[in-house]
């Protein structure tokens, strides 16, 4: 069990002059044809138990951004050494918190044999179709429903 984390977040200008708080991030990891690496969460989850996910996690004091949040939980969650560079934002939802939380995309493709899951309980490979069937968390959920188009490699 690793050792309790420092929560942070991070400040984020939003529209009308409000500032908006980010307190998680969200990853989405495909491979080179275009299918969703998703997160099979543990039956001790806190949030989303025995349910498919995005990757992801808390904002931490050190984080410099939500990219740098990204490649950090990225390396910790896959052991998949990513640069903030390579991630861009193609979402964000107002999670059950009240905070907002942005989707980030790892740019480049990540293959079967390429990771290590070393949270949750394993991880799959899906089609936007597919993941339809599937039981998720209310934030893949909300892209489905909202912005299915984070789901297709285009």
């Amino acid at each position: 069990m690793s050792a309790p984390r420092s929560i942070a977040s991070l400040s984020v200008p939003e529209q009308h002059g409000v500032s908006a708080l980010i307190t998680n991030v969200s990853i989405l990891v495909r491979d080179r044809s275009g299918r969703t690496l998703l997160q099979m969460r543990d039956s001790n989850a806190r949030i989303g138990p025995l349910a498919w996910s995005f990757w992801g996690g808390a904002v931490e004091r050190g984080d410099a951004d939500h990219t740098h949040t990204a490649s950090r939980e990225l390396e910790e969650e896959l052991g998949v050494a990513a640069h903030p560079a390579e991630f861009i934002e193609i979402g964000r939802r107002v999670g059950s918190d009240g905070q907002e939380a942005p989707l980030m995309l790892l740019t480049r493709p990540v293959e079967w044999g390429e990771f290590r899951v070393m949270e949750g309980a394993g991880a799959g490979y899906f089609r936007a179709g597919e993941i339809r069937q599937l039981p998720v968390t209310r934030s893949v959920a909300w892209y489905l429903a909202n912005k299915p188009g984070v789901f297709d490699l285009g």
